[in-house]
């Protein structure tokens, strides 16, 4: 049932946001991807270079094979150690599968470990699981696009230390086809230059981050959002994916749409994409998240 819905993303998006990382002359830095889910199974890491930004990315192109690496679950407390560790192996160019079955462990702490043969390059970075959660019952399987019964949606409680949680939300069609955009998007698909590239892009629709302040808090520390008509794509069956960001995920992303217009500051003002990781660029970061599914009928009266 749960499907680790952002990886397309947040990969198309880490690809640009290496081309435009600033610098007078340029310089290759390593580019680290990997994603944690709570209580899934050890995610690949993928490790390639940046390219200069007059040259197309070609991720085989530009992967780094035979690195070390490791991906260390920490101890709890203010001084952690290390309190098991996983080795990785290269199973295809730049991508690295874990050695080992391992469920990811929610609200703890995970550390990257890269290294090399022959070099003293080091790549660290560190991710806190985001606390699990799961979307309660009483969602609707059938609604009817833009009627007065919105589609809500119940989360469980889940925490995030030191503030609220942060959610994406994706709307995954399971049959995308033109005829079936809603209006909105099928608007917008009239004067699409690469209709097939919309198609796919729109058969995982994503809401954008948004934060639990917005939603409405039940007694029993559960949170309700009444997802908006907006979300939905295409009409017929639909996953409704939440996902709850960690610290890293939600830095990278919201610097990086700034970084490509989603901002109205003067080039000089807007901050560089946040990383977090030391000796590379790239996002080793966390989520937790939960499925549901529903069938978007059409509205005679549109």
């Amino acid at each position: 049932m749960k499907k680790l819905t952002l990886l397309i993303f947040f990969a198309s998006a880490l690809i640009i946001s290496c081309n435009v990382y600033p610098q007078d002359d340029y310089e290759e830095f390593y580019v680290v991807e990997s994603y944690l889910v709570a209580n899934r199974q050890l995610p690949q890491v993928r490790l390639s270079t940046t390219v200069p930004a007059d040259e197309v990315y070609d991720f085989e192109e530009a992967a780094v094979n035979n690195a070390i690496i490791e991906v260390r679950l920490l101890t709890s407390g203010p001084e952690s150690a290390v309190e098991q560790s996983f080795t990785y192996s290269n199973s295809e160019p730049g991508i690295y599968q874990s050695d080992q079955n391992h469920a990811v462990i929610p609200e703890r702490t995970y550390q990257l470990h890269i290294s090399f043969p022959g070099s003293n390059d080091v790549i660290t970075a560190q991710t806190i699981i985001p606390g699990s959660f799961e979307i309660l019952g009483g969602v609707a399987e059938s609604v009817v696009y833009q009627s007065t019964q919105q589609l809500e949606i119940t989360l469980s409680e889940s925490s995030y230390p030191g503030r609220q949680n942060i959610f994406v939300f994706n709307a995954i069609s399971f049959e995308p086809d033109a005829e079936d955009l809603t209006p909105f998007y099928s608007d917008v698909f009239q004067d699409s230059d690469d209709p097939e590239e919309d198609i796919t892009l729109l058969s995982n629709n994503s809401s954008g981050i948004i934060n639990e302040g917005n939603f409405e808090v039940n007694p029993d520390g559960s949170v309700t959002v009444k997802y908006p008509w907006i979300g939905i794509a295409f009409y017929g069956l639909n996953d409704i994916v939440a996902n709850t960001l960690d610290d890293n995920v939600y830095d990278f992303v919201r610097s990086q749409q700034v970084q490509l217009g989603g901002s109205t500051l003067s080039p000089g003002e807007i901050q560089n994409v946040i990383y977090h990781v030391d000796g590379g660029i790239g996002v080793f970061g966390s989520l937790a998240s939960d499925t549901v599914t529903t069938n978007v009928e059409r509205n005679p009266n549109l």
